[in-house]
């Protein structure tokens, strides 16, 4: 082992194997964590009609997304949601050093080598920094009257759910390895572990056979750049297929802005607003599996999808499963609010 390479063993080298538990733990953390905020930042490009105007569809067009525009890969953004992507810009913009530190540390390890202490201290710090930028973000996300930011918050929620843990437990397993990390470049005893946190159930979920992936595949994953139609399709050479997209659109982008209310409908308009949002999903469905069925979907484009997609540990129809889980459970809040409401 690592730890034994020599008699004399320094404070450090004895928290060998601690610190592989604790890089592994953390990775899983912060993949939970930059994996919501990869989703977000996948789609910030519009629909844009070719000619600039709204008069005709486009063959192509700047959207990026997990093979049909729907949840957060929906071009059609808010003025919250808007408000909210410098936050998450932020927020993922340190995933590749947090990454890259990682890797250090790591092979630090690997090699029988003591952990730097002061790039422990910085990682720390780093790490500190991201989970307030977190939970500042999911409060307002939580907290929001726009649908589709609301939306965001519960996807996270039900990803989360999908490897067994909460927003709370992560940030409490984050909080705690920062802690670590900080003694561990002191030279003083850990901090005991959250009650919250089953260490022993995140290392056998490491272990199984479909593991959540990692912060260093995600980081590396490559970006969707891509559209989703090719230039030479003629696919809109057809009127109806052309007014068919441009209602589509419209609908769509009408939707989105009267989900800024969202927060104001009763439950039984919260309800009927999740049911018109799943129309307009079936809808983007029907239109991208006649592209799909005629083969005039973007290779490329489907290629890059199922990349971005693998590298979070998914497929399309596991995604689309994820999105209903989210929708479901928005569903479900509003239930208990009309219930609550029936009752009082």
């Amino acid at each position: 082992m690592l730890c034994r390479r020599s008699m004399r063993i320094s404070p450090h080298r004895r928290s060998c194997q601690p610190i592989t538990l604790l890089l592994l733990l953390l990775n899983l953390s912060l993949y939970n964590v930059f994996a919501f905020v990869s989703f977000q930042l996948q789609n910030l490009a519009l629909f844009r009609w070719r000619n600039g105007t709204q008069n005709t569809p486009p063959r192509s067009t700047s959207l990026s997304m997990a093979l049909t525009p729907v949840g957060p890969f929906c071009p059609f953004r808010s003025t919250a949601a808007i408000e909210m992507e410098p936050r998450m810009e932020n927020l993922s913009s340190v995933a590749p050093g947090f990454a890259t530190e990682m890797a250090r540390i790591q092979l630090d390890i690997q090699t029988g080598n003591t952990p730097d202490p002061e790039r422990l201290r910085n990682l720390a710090k780093g790490l500190d920094q991201a989970v307030e930028e977190w939970e500042s973000l999911l409060t307002r996300l939580k907290l929001s009257n726009d649908f589709q930011t609301r939306e965001y918050a519960k996807l996270n929620q039900a990803h989360l759910e999908t490897h067994g843990v909460s927003a709370e437990v992560v940030a409490s397993m984050m909080k705690w390895q920062s802690g670590c990390m900080k003694a561990m470049a002191d030279s003083t005893p850990p901090p005991m572990p959250p009650p919250d946190l089953d260490l022993l159930k995140m290392m056998e979920q490491s272990n199984t056979d479909n593991p959540p992936p990692s912060i260093t595949s995600m980081t590396s994953a490559e970006k969707i750049t891509a559209t989703p139609f090719s230039d030479d399709s003629d696919m809109f050479d057809s009127p109806t297929v052309r007014d068919e997209y441009k209602q589509l659109c419209e609908d769509h982008a009408n939707l989105i802005e009267m989900g800024a209310s969202y927060a104001n409908f009763d439950p039984s308009g919260n309800i009927a607003y999740i049911d018109e949002i799943e129309k307009i999903d079936d809808r983007w469905q029907v239109f991208f599996a006649r592209f799909k069925l005629m083969g005039k979907l973007d290779k490329e484009f489907v290629r890059q999808c199922d990349a971005f997609l693998a590298s979070m540990g998914m497929n399309e129809e596991q995604y689309q499963e994820l999105l209903k889980k989210a929708h479901q459970i928005m569903r479900d809040d509003a239930e208990r609010e009309r219930n609550m409401m029936g009752s009082a």
